[in-house]
């Protein structure tokens, strides 16, 4: 597993709609961390489109949930804002974002960066 670059493209899979908006973007909910710290991500970069959206059929069907799309994120946004990407295999192009504050409004004031920063894509298929 070779070491997250700063120019690789993180995707961030969006499983419940209350995550984006009408104008199709992003809310803060998206990308906060999980009780463990960690915010779940995949490196898309040059991946196909296709290769990436099988990925996240793949992370719907595990949890039950609908694929509503992605939001694709550079991983320099990510590490400017003092986080890291790491990356934790399996699956495959897995990786978590780490270094979140324990504070929830540290967490909320990074994650609306992040949300802001990332291009939400839609699963055409949802």
């Amino acid at each position: 597993m070779s070491p997250i670059s700063l120019s690789e493209i993180l995707s961030r899979f969006i499983l419940y709609r209350t995550n984006v908006r009408i104008d199709n973007s992003i809310r803060h909910a998206a990308f906060m961390p999980d009780r463990n710290g960690e915010t779940s991500v995949f490196r898309t970069s040059e991946m196909s489109a296709n290769n990436i959206w099988n990925i996240g059929r793949e992370v719907a069907r595990g949890r039950d949930k609908p694929l509503i799309g992605r939001a694709d994120i550079i991983t320099s946004v990510v590490v400017s804002n003092g986080l890291q990407a790491v990356p934790q295999e399996p699956p495959e192009k897995h990786a978590n974002i780490i270094g979140w504050s324990s504070e929830k409004s540290e967490q909320k004031e990074v994650a609306l960066i992040l949300a802001s920063e990332a291009i939400f894509r839609r699963n055409e298929a949802s």
